[in-house]
C-alpha cells in the first residue's frame, strides 16, 4: 500500500496549545488511591505520599494541565473535607458508592493535588461543584487557593494547613456533565447557574479562566442542541456591550468500544478507530455553532474528557477498580488519531484532557501496590510532546481508504492519519497507519522547503495489534527509535502496520 502526505509549510493553522496534552484524575476506583496516592508511610517509594514512579514518568511527557477532582465525583464533593490534618479529615460517601461500595477517605485533597501538579510542572485545573453546594463555596475555594498569606481568613487557613504561598489556580470548571449526573439541568437552567457562579467568583479575580459545562457528545445523535441552547441563553441574557465572562466551553467524547478491550476482530479494530476519528466532526460542528454566538472566538473549545470506554474487568485488578481497563495497541492508535485531530484543529481546540491518568479508562499507567507499568498510551503522549506550542501546518493525505462494515452499512476509514508542526527549523510529523495487517509506503512532500533531513524517527508497533503491557511483561509494547539517513524535498518511509510514528525533520 502506498500514499502521499503533502506537508504545506506556508499554510499555518495556529499554535498548538500545550494544554491539548492535558490529563484528568478523579476519585474513582483506583485512580487516586493506589494509583496516585500511596501515603507518606507507604513502603512504596513516594514523595509526600504521592507515588514517586508516577511522578518521574509523568514529568517526562510534559503534562500541561491536570483536571481534578472529577468528573462525577466533583458534584457531591465539599472541598473543606479535603483540607487540614489528614488524621482529622472525615470519611464521606463517594459519588461512585452505588457502583463499587467505596467510601472516600479525603486523604487526597486540594493541597495534595497542588503538590502533584507542582512535582510534574503541570497547571492545576479544578472542577468545582454546582449541583450540591451554593456558589459561595466555590468562591471560598478560590479564595482559599489563591489569596496571599495574611490577606484573609481563608488565605491564613491555607497557611495553617501547610502552604504559605498561594496556589494560583487559574482554570476553574463550573460543574461537570450537568446535563446528566451533575444535576440533570436543561441547557438554559445550567446557563443561569453558570452565570450566577461566574458573576460571584469574578468579584475575586477577573483573570480567572472559567470553563462552562458543554455537551456530552455521541456518534449516534446530534449533540449540538445543548451547545446551541446554552449559548442562545447566554447571549439573550447578556447586556449589550458586556464583555465575555468566561474562558472555555468543555465537551466530552468517549469513542466507546468495539468488541472488548482485549478481544476484537479486524472489523472491530476499524470500527473503534472510525469512532475515534469522529471527534473531528464533533469539533467542527460545535465550533460552528459557537461561532454563531461568538464569532470572534473569545470563548475556547475544550475537550474535558476523551478516550476509549471498554467493558469493565480487563485491567489487572479484574474489576476491583471501577472502570479499570487494559490498553492494547488499538488504544494507542486511538490516542494517536485523537491527538493528531486536535493538532490539525489548533485554531479551534485550546485544551483536552485524556480520561483518565491511571487505573481507569484509557490510562497511561496501571498500578497495584508496588507494581507499576506504562501502557501503550503513555508512549504516544511521549512521542507527541514535541508538538506542544508548535505551529501547526496543513497536511494533505493522498491514500486509499479502508473499507469495513458497521452492521449492514459499509464505512470508509482513512488509511493514514497525520499532523505536523514547526518549531524554528524543526518539523515534527506524527502519523498513524490504521491498517490492521499491511504496512504502507508513504512519500512525504515538503511544500515550501528546499529539503528536509530526518533527525529522528520513533515507531510504536507490535507484531500482534492485540498486545499490551502487564505486570508480568511490562515491556512487551514499547517504541523503537532510529535515525534513517534521508535528506530530500521528498522523503519516502515505510510505515508499519497498525502503528503510531514520530518523524522529526530538520528543514533547510
Amino acid at each position: 500500500m502506498t500514499g502521499k502526505v503533502y506537508v504545506i509549510l506556508p499554510e499555518k493553522i495556529g499554535i498548538i496549545n500545550k494544554n491539548i496534552y492535558g490529563h484528568f484524575i478523579e476519585h474513582l476506583g483506583g485512580v487516586i488511591y493506589d494509583g496516585i496516592w500511596v501515603g507518606e508511610n507507604s513502603k512504596i517509594p513516594n514523595i509526600d505520599g504521592i507515588r514517586k514512579e508516577l511522578i518521574d514518568t509523568l514529568r517526562k511527557i510534559n503534562p500541561s494541565v491536570i483536571r481534578w477532582p472529577g468528573g462525577c465525583f466533583s458534584e457531591t464533593y465539599n472541598w473543606r473535607d479535603g483540607i487540614g490534618p489528614r488524621e482529622k479529615r472525615p470519611t464521606t460517601v463517594n459519588w461512585w458508592y452505588t457502583h463499587d461500595g467505596r467510601l472516600e477517605s479525603n486523604q487526597f485533597g486540594t493541597h495534595e493535588f497542588i503538590k502533584l501538579c507542582r512535582l510534574v510542572n503541570a497547571e492545576p485545573y479544578i472542577a468545582a461543584n454546582i449541583a450540591s453546594i451554593p456558589p459561595i463555596e466555590t468562591r471560598n475555594w478560590i479564595e482559599y487557593c489563591n489569596f496571599p498569606m495574611g490577606s484573609t481568613y481563608l488565605a491564613n487557613l491555607r497557611v495553617e494547613n501547610g502552604d504559605p504561598e498561594p496556589f494560583n489556580v487559574k482554570y476553574w470548571g463550573i460543574g461537570n456533565e450537568n446535563w446528566g449526573g451533575g444535576g440533570n439541568f436543561t441547557p438554559e437552567d445550567y446557563c443561569t447557574e453558570f452565570r450566577r457562579v461566574a458573576t460571584i467568583v469574578k468579584s475575586l479575580d477577573r483573570e480567572l479562566k472559567l470553563i462552562a459545562c458543554g455537551a456530552g457528545c455521541s456518534i449516534t445523535r446530534d449533540d449540538t442542541e445543548w451547545t446551541r441552547r446554552f449559548f442562545e441563553k447566554w447571549v439573550d441574557t447578556t447586556p449589550p456591550g458586556k464583555p465575555v465572562q468566561f474562558y472555555g466551553y468543555a465537551i466530552h467524547y468517549y469513542c466507546g468500544t468495539a468488541g472488548s478491550a482485549l478481544e476484537f476482530d479486524t472489523n472491530q479494530w476499524y470500527e473503534l478507530l472510525y469512532k475515534a476519528s469522529y471527534i473531528e466532526d464533533i469539533i467542527k460542528r460545535h465550533r460552528k455553532v459557537m461561532d454563531i454566538y461568538d464569532p470572534e472566538r473569545r470563548i475556547n473549545l475544550i475537550v474535558d474528557e476523551w478516550g476509549c470506554w471498554h467493558p469493565d474487568g480487563s485491567g489487572p485488578s479484574k474489576g476491583r477498580n471501577l472502570f479499570e481497563q487494559q490498553s492494547t495497541m488499538r488504544d494507542a492508535l486511538v490516542a494517536g488519531i485523537t491527538l493528531n485531530i486536535f493538532n490539525n484543529h489548533a485554531d479551534k481546540v485550546a485544551m483536552a484532557n485524556v480520561a483518565q491518568m491511571v487505573n481507569c479508562l484509557h490510562s497511561l499507567f496501571l498500578a497495584d501496590e508496588e507494581k507499576f507499568i506504562l501502557t501503550p498510551n503513555y508512549f504516544v503522549f511521549d512521542m507527541y510532546k514535541g508538538h506542544q506550542n508548535g505551529l501547526a501546518v496543513r497536511n494533505i493525505v493522498e491514500a486509499e481508504d479502508i473499507l469495513f462494515s458497521i452492521g449492514d452499512r459499509e464505512v470508509k476509514l482513512p488509511l493514514i492519519n497525520c499532523s505536523a508542526s514547526i518549531k524554528e527549523d524543526k518539523l515534527t510529523i506524527t502519523i498513524v497507519n490504521n491498517h490492521f495487517d499491511s504496512p504502507c509506503e508513504i512519500r512525504f512532500i515538503l511544500v515550501g522547503a528546499d529539503r528536509g533531513e530526518i533527525i529522528r524517527r520513533v515507531c510504536l508497533s507490535t507484531e500482534d495489534p492485540h498486545m499490551y503491557n502487564d505486570f508480568d511483561q511490562p515491556d512487551r509494547v514499547k517504541p523503537i527509535e532510529d535515525c534513517p539517513k534521508i535528506s530530500n524535498k521528498e522523503i519516502a518511509l515505510e510505515i508499519p502496520k497498525a502503528s503510531v510514528n514520530l518523524i522529526e525533520v530538520k528543514l533547510e
